[in-house]
């Protein structure tokens, strides 16, 4: 069985409920979920390792930035080879800022030197997530993850 870590940051809870609602989205079937706040657990970037797929959600700071707690993971994450691994972005932000959710842009690349296979979907939220719109992208992320991941196995089995 598959296994995928959803791993966000939230300050007021909107991105907490994005994590949520993909949490939700998982086939329990085929994959086993963990669940990890980022503030509220200690977690070390290499435990990513642990896991084919990973979900990263975190909020955008003020203009642009990535919150501390972000930031202080993605230190870490530039020391961890993630070869062969899914990740998914996530996270919400605020359009009144011109750089509406960068920390989920800064974190795709981040993960992408980190050398993961990045999804090229990314779910960004205008503040929390309960517009149709917000529910379609955060399925169409869902159903992304989790079709690498069946495929991947599916090699793995197979052989390519």
């Amino acid at each position: 069985m598959k296994r995928i870590l959803i791993l966000y940051a939230s300050s007021t809870g909107n991105t907490e409920e994005i994590a949520s609602l993909l949490d939700k989205s998982i086939d329990r079937e085929t994959f086993e979920v963990v669940l990890k706040n980022l503030e509220m657990e200690e977690v070390d970037a290499t435990q990513l390792t642990q896991y084919d797929g990973i979900l990263f959600g975190t909020y955008t700071y003020d203009d642009g930035d990535l919150p501390f707690e972000t930031d202080i993971f993605c230190d870490n994450l530039a020391a961890v080879d993630l070869s062969g691994k899914v990740v998914g972005l996530f996270g919400s932000g605020d359009t009144a800022y011109s750089l509406f959710c960068q920390a989920v842009d800064t974190m795709k690349t981040v993960f992408a030197h980190a050398h993961a296979e990045v999804l090229e979907t990314s779910v960004k939220i205008d503040l929390d997530p309960y517009e149709p719109e917000d529910f379609a992208a955060i399925q169409k992320l869902s159903r992304e993850i989790q079709h690498a991941l069946s495929v991947a196995a599916a090699v793995e089995e197979n052989g390519p």
